[in-house]
């Protein structure tokens, strides 16, 4: 129908494309990108005796974890007859601020009265059952120690059987 010429090709001229506006834009950027870096820069070195000192105790910490761990890691003989218990959880509150420890103390009347009333009475009667999750020896695995005894008494007692 219209007569158009082969391969077709397509050419975009924007209207309000302005090559120069680009340029200072681009330039613009590239000085607000160096300022900011150099307020960064200034700001690092008067917080970097701050950060020097945080550096060293966060450091410190560690090495007292890691001695403890260590510590804590060594086995000896007496660890085989030790009495083991369960994992105790202790919680501590990451966001502990002023905020909150104030909440904290309006509540305290009714945190006691709380208590007061979910506390069981001293005549009430506890029933023991077998498979009691709150017994703090519940899952507690059997020593080593008392293992090998157990074995080795089960190895005399076959070898006195087998030997009558």
């Amino acid at each position: 129908m219209f007569e158009v010429e082969k391969p077709r090709r397509f050419h975009y001229q924007p209207r309000f494309y302005d090559p120069e506006k680009e340029r200072w834009e681009a330039l613009k950027k590239k000085y607000a990108m160096q300022q900011e870096a150099e307020a960064a820069r200034q700001k690092a070195s008067t917080e970097g005796e701050e950060e020097m000192d945080l550096e060293y105790f966060e450091q410190r910490v560690r090495t007292l974890d890691r001695r403890d761990r260590e510590a804590a890691g060594r086995l000896t003989w007496r660890d085989l007859f030790r009495k083991r218990q369960m994992p105790t959880f202790r919680y501590q509150p990451r966001f502990s601020g002023e905020g909150v420890k104030e909440s904290r103390q309006d509540e305290g009347e009714t945190g006691e009265a709380i208590v007061e009333k979910y506390r069981p009475s001293r005549n009430a009667i506890k029933i023991r059952r077998r498979f009691d999750i709150s017994d703090p020896d519940y899952m507690k695995p059997v020593s080593g120690g008392k293992i090998i005894l157990y074995c080795f008494i089960v190895f005399l007692l076959v070898t006195v059987i087998i030997a009558l």
